[in-house]
């Protein structure tokens, strides 16, 4: 539909059975052949929205991998180049009236008002590409139908008016805001996966401020919790303390060192365990010293040794190899042991990749039967992912040095390994999500609704057996007292003892899950306007250099 009368300069028509009239000499005078911009598979076709407003995909998304050329589909006058919403764009505008876009692109290689030539490259990919058509009244259309020679339109121009919409007018910029808008799409996924760091971050936040996302989420733990009321254990009911002799590993989380620490606050007397069978895992390797209970993991055979914050900021995959050696040497010391691995925060990540890595090579020990995370970021951290945002665009180097600087972070440092890869578009993040949990493993994750530090939704995992919020006030305190409640060491019981976790009305549910995914949404919401408070300067630079040249 024409958004005014000034649209009407131009006349759309189809040949053939469009145009009958038109004949093969005319047809083949105003025909533009149009070839693929890139030499990738489609994974992600048209689907173009009931609506202006929702998303979908508006064009169609190639599995380019970073750095792969982008070409023009046909000849043509570039009229836009540069960033919307943090993302790189060109759009072509050529003879026949039809506007092609190339969306999220790494590097662009042309500029406003050059012309070019069929399979001139304009940029290079990102990562998943995006590339759209659309008509001169802004409608779009199929891409596929287009390179396959089915889509030819024939134009008529009005006199006095220009071809085309204004470049740079603000239909532009909202049609370009659309492509950004559009979720939900394999590309999306693919872009999280594989494409650059900045790519993830754009696919992610537009995930993450999608209404449909969060409709998703509560469907999903509605569900979860329906399934769970006919399958849960009453509060009224007591958890049984297993008479056989059992092994804790407890795993402490980031910025933790061997001295006092939410992990270690893990009430194990009250759940049963012997103090020489409860062993501290150390992020230097081995075990940690336990020097108010030298009694506590009585292992000749196991390495002993102190670590500190930074050890704990170590690479993810360094901290997953040393859990994987603990765990094979206490399963040495106490052959015929069951073990059970209790880890607070991101030392959920650390026991699940281990122990998922261990068994895929065939080196998990057969006695350990259950992981429990506690305050754990399955889903990544949002606070990381802001950390990691800030890291990768222009400018955000200085809030980051002004957090270092005034201490605010304590002992936690950006430049260390470990945050990134706790940002929901990490590399190991990703492989948290693919990676199974052995089949001889119970897995069970628990979050806290207020918590600052590691919102409850995201400490969600698809592959635990269960999944528990419990209610707690809105604070940084929520995650770390999280360790030593009585109600988590309730759930840590019934699931060391083989029991469904307690019993939740839907009512306690319902406002466990609101509240964290509300701190959810706004440490995402934060976090984006951090970075585009980063990117403000860079942004109005490349507008100044972009309208004087």
């Amino acid at each position: 539909m024409f958004r005014s009368l000034a649209a009407a300069f131009v006349v759309v028509c189809f040949l053939a059975t469009a145009i009958p009239h038109v004949s093969a000499a005319e047809s083949s005078a105003t025909r533009i052949d149009y070839v693929p911009p890139v030499d990738a598979p489609i994974i992600d076709g048209f689907r173009p929205p009931d609506e202006v407003w929702q998303a979908g995909n508006r064009g169609i998304d190639f599995g380019t991998a970073a750095g792969d050329d982008v070409m023009a589909a046909a000849a043509g006058q570039v009229v836009f180049a540069g960033p919307v919403g943090g993302a790189l764009h060109v759009t072509i505008e050529h003879s026949d009236g039809l506007r092609t876009t190339y969306s999220f692109l790494e590097e662009i290689s042309v500029r406003r008002g050059e012309k070019v030539g069929v399979g001139d490259v304009v940029g290079t990919a990102g990562g998943a590409f995006h590339f759209g058509v659309r008509a001169p009244d802004g409608t779009y259309l199929d891409p596929v139908a287009l390179l396959d020679g089915r889509l030819h339109p024939r134009v008529v121009l009005v006199p006095g008016i220009d071809q085309g919409l204004d470049g740079l007018g603000e239909s532009e910029r909202r049609s370009l805001w659309s492509t950004l808008a559009d979720n939900g799409a394999a590309a999306l996924e693919f872009a999280r996966e594989t494409g650059s760091s900045w790519q993830k971050l754009v696919a992610h936040y537009a995930m993450e401020f999608d209404p449909a996302t969060h409709l998703a989420r509560a469907a999903g733990a509605f569900e979860q919790w329906r399934n769970q009321r006919g399958n849960c254990t009453p509060s009224s009911a007591s958890v049984p303390i297993r008479s056989e002799r059992r092994v804790a590993v407890l795993v402490s989380g980031l910025g933790t060192g061997s001295g006092s620490n939410s992990a270690w606050e893990i009430d194990t007397d009250t759940l049963g365990y012997d103090s020489a069978d409860v062993v501290r895992f150390s992020y230097a390797g081995g075990r940690a010293p336990d020097d108010e209970n030298p009694t506590r993991a009585a292992l000749s055979t196991t390495l002993v040794t102190a670590f500190d914050a930074i050890d704990s900021q170590q690479p993810i995959d360094d901290s997953a190899a040393r859990f994987s050696d603990l765990l094979e040497s206490v399963a040495a010391a106490r052959p015929g042991t069951p073990i059970d691995v209790l880890a607070h925060s991101q030392g959920g990540i650390v026991a699940r990749l281990a122990i998922g890595r261990s068994e895929a090579v065939g080196r998990l020990p057969e006695g350990v039967e259950n992981l429990v995370t506690i305050g754990t970021p399955h889903g990544g951290a949002p606070l990381a992912t802001g950390i990691e945002t800030l890291r990768t665009v222009p400018g955000g180097d200085a809030p980051l040095s002004i957090i270092r600087s005034t201490g605010a972070a304590e002992e936690l440092d950006d430049r260390h390994p470990a945050i990134s890869q706790l940002s929901e578009t990490s590399a190991i993040i990703a492989e948290i999500r693919d990676r199974p949990v052995p089949d001889q493993v119970r897995f069970v994750s628990l979050g806290a609704a207020g918590d600052l530090v590691v919102p409850g939704t995201v400490t969600a995992d698809s592959a635990a057996e269960s999944h528990r919020i419990l209610p707690s006030s809105i604070g940084a305190q929520a995650h770390g007292d999280l360790a030593s409640d009585p109600r988590t060491t309730r759930e840590i019981g019934l699931a060391v003892a083989g029991m469904p976790l307690g019993c939740q009305s839907l009512s306690e549910a319902a406002r466990s899950f609101l509240t964290a995914e509300s701190v959810r949404v706004a440490e995402s919401a934060i976090s984006a306007v951090g970075v585009g408070t980063a990117l403000s300067p860079a942004l109005q630079a490349g507008a100044a250099i972009r309208s004087g040249g």
